[in-house]
């Protein structure tokens, strides 16, 4: 097992704890393309970068030592590596591309927001949601993600992602008019492409 087989192992271990399946992914995304490549991986940055991220700086003390004492677990102890397995599900991830997409960006527009904006901007979308003839399905399917932001959105069709991407924006325009918002979509966008280039085909046809 190479280095930084390991090193994800040990990571993934150290943060399930703390992040719901979705988080961990991005989370495993970031050490990869900002931290796998430095001649000595600093935990104490990936931590500050996480709790930033996810918005968890209060538990920030009890990550680095998860962290740290995964690092030295013995490699019966770890779990499995995290991108093998992402390799093994991928048909599955493969076939809602644009509810990963959705999520994603909609995960990127209220990082930029933060906590004490996102909230009530989700708080709107519900409003909405429930004012827009949604299917059932999908209003429920919405309502359940909308409460439960860091959990993993259930797949639904392209249609109904659109419409939903779309009274986002419409939201966004009006807490803070159309110049901003369109700052705030477009750098979500490029989130999404940045750390998921495989969704950028979905990506463009929910815009």
């Amino acid at each position: 097992m190479s280095d930084s087989q390991r090193q994800r192992r040990a990571i993934a271990t150290g943060l399930t704890p703390y992040l719901d399946s979705a988080a961990l992914t991005e989370a495993l995304a970031l050490w990869q393309r900002d931290y796998a490549g430095r001649a000595r991986f600093s935990l104490q940055g990936y931590v500050s970068e996480l709790c930033r991220l996810f918005e968890i700086a209060e538990r920030r003390h009890d990550l680095h030592l998860s962290l740290v004492q995964a690092m030295s677990l013995p490699e019966r102890a770890l779990l499995a590596d995290p991108v093998a397995a992402a390799d093994s599900e991928r048909p599955h991830h493969d076939a809602h591309p644009c509810t990963l997409a959705f999520q994603y960006l909609m995960r990127g527009l209220w990082e930029q927001l933060g906590e004490q904006e996102a909230s009530p901007m989700r708080l709107d979308q519900l409003t909405d949601l429930r004012r827009q003839r949604f299917d059932a399905d999908v209003r429920a399917t919405m309502e359940r993600w909308l409460n439960q932001p860091r959990d993993t959105l259930a797949p639904l069709p392209r249609e109904p992602l659109q419409r939903l991407l779309n009274r986002a924006y419409v939201l966004l325009c009006e807490r803070y008019g159309p110049v901003p918002a369109d700052r705030l979509l477009n750098n979500a966008g490029e989130r999404v492409r940045r750390h998921w280039p495989a969704l950028d085909e979905a990506l463009r046809a929910l815009l």
